[in-house]
């Protein structure tokens, strides 16, 4: 079973894990064990760094790299042409990271990790609860 986390998703299993749905909550803790991959989007790294830069977060992206390259259920997942040719058949989901986000999980054809439901309907099934 392969997934893609959502930024605030993976922050929240990173960092205040009794925030994540229980289903979410799963999903990541059968990452961690190397039973499940989720995929990471760099774009996901990206706003990690961002929110850093603003004192949102108290881990940077290379801690948050770290901490996945711990266990074998991570893989960081490059923006390709792929995904970015997926990025433009939504341009009904206004956030461009959400975008990149939802693009990489159709491309993997993963499942999303999200609480997020304005990310529904998308042809990608959400798991939170």
């Amino acid at each position: 079973m392969t997934f893609v986390a959502d930024t605030h998703a993976l922050v929240w299993h990173l960092m205040d894990e009794k925030r994540l749905g229980k289903a979410a909550r799963r999903a990541f803790r059968s990452a961690d064990r190397g039973q499940a991959l989720c995929y990471i989007p760099a774009i996901a790294l990206v706003e990690v760094a961002l929110l850093y830069e603003k004192g949102r977060l108290r881990a940077g992206p290379a801690q948050v790299a770290e901490a996945l390259a711990a266990h074998d259920g991570y893989a960081v997942l490059a923006l390709d042409l792929e995904q970015a040719l997926g990025f433009a058949s939504l341009p009904a989901v206004r956030d461009p990271m959400d975008r990149l986000i939802l693009t990489a999980a159709r491309v993997t054809s993963s499942r999303l990790l999200s609480a997020d439901e304005a990310l529904d309907g998308h042809g990608v099934e959400r798991v939170w609860e």
